[in-house]
C-alpha cells in the first residue's frame, strides 16, 4: 500500500504546477499586450494648430524690477513625425518698476513676438513624449512706462523644453519651459524672459 500511494504527491505537484501555469498564461499575455506609455507609434505628417498660455517672468535687470506677467499665443504647424516645425505668436505682459535716469516709473511692459520654431519629439506617436526646440523671429517691445507701446522691433530668440500628452490622434497637450530673450535696442532694460506654457493642438489630417 505504501509503495503504491508514494506517487500521490507528484501527481498533486503535477497538477498544481499545469494549473498555475495555464492562469499565469492570460495576466502575462494581457501584460504584453499593454504598451507603454512611452512606446512609439506609426504616426503619418501632417498639419495641426494650437492655442497656448502660461506665466512669464521677466528677468529683472538694471535698475528694473518685474512682478510675475502672462503669456498667450497661438501656433500653426507642421509635424512631420519627430521633426516639427511652426509659426507661433505670443504675447507677453508684465508690471514692473525702475528707473529713467534719475526719475522712478512704474507700469507695464508688453511684447509682442513672432516665431518660428523648430521641435523635435523624441518618441513620436507615443502617448507621452518629451521634446525640445529652439525657435528665432521678431519681437515689438514696449520701451517702458512712459514710452511707446510696442514700438521697438528686436531680434528674438528662445530655447524649449517639454513633455507632451496624446489625448487621441489629433490631440494633443503639452508643458513646456521656455527662455526667451531680444536683442536691447534702445530698450532701458534687457529683455529676458522664462516661461512656462500649456498648450493645446490639434491634428487637421
Amino acid at each position: 500500500m505504501n509503495a503504491l500511494s508514494r506517487p500521490a504527491p507528484l501527481v498533486l505537484s503535477a497538477i498544481l504546477m499545469a494549473t498555475m501555469t495555464l492562469t499565469s498564461t492570460p495576466a502575462a499575455a494581457q501584460a504584453q499586450s499593454s504598451p507603454s506609455p512611452f512606446t512609439p507609434r506609426l504616426t503619418n505628417p501632417g498639419f495641426y494648430v494650437g492655442v497656448e498660455g502660461g506665466l512669464n517672468w521677466l528677468l529683472n535687470s538694471d535698475n528694473f524690477n518685474f512682478d510675475t506677467g502672462y503669456a498667450v499665443g497661438g501656433v500653426v504647424g507642421y509635424d512631420f513625425t519627430g521633426p516639427r516645425f511652426e509659426l507661433e505668436g505670443v504675447f507677453r505682459g508684465n508690471n514692473g518698476s525702475g528707473f529713467r535716469g534719475p526719475f522712478g516709473t512704474n507700469g507695464t511692459f508688453d511684447q509682442l513676438t513672432f516665431m518660428v520654431n523648430g521641435l523635435y519629439d523624441f518618441l513620436p506617436g507615443a502617448t507621452l513624449t518629451p521634446y525640445v526646440g529652439a525657435g528665432i523671429g521678431l519681437a515689438f517691445v514696449d520701451s517702458g512706462p512712459g514710452g511707446c507701446s510696442l514700438c521697438n522691433t528686436e531680434f528674438a530668440y528662445q530655447a524649449i523644453v517639454g513633455m507632451s500628452w496624446r489625448v487621441e490622434r489629433r490631440v494633443r497637450v503639452n508643458l513646456d519651459a521656455r527662455y526667451h530673450g531680444t536683442t536691447s535696442g534702445d530698450l532701458p532694460y534687457q529683455n529676458n524672459d522664462i516661461s512656462t506654457m500649456l498648450s493645446v493642438s490639434y491634428r487637421l489630417d
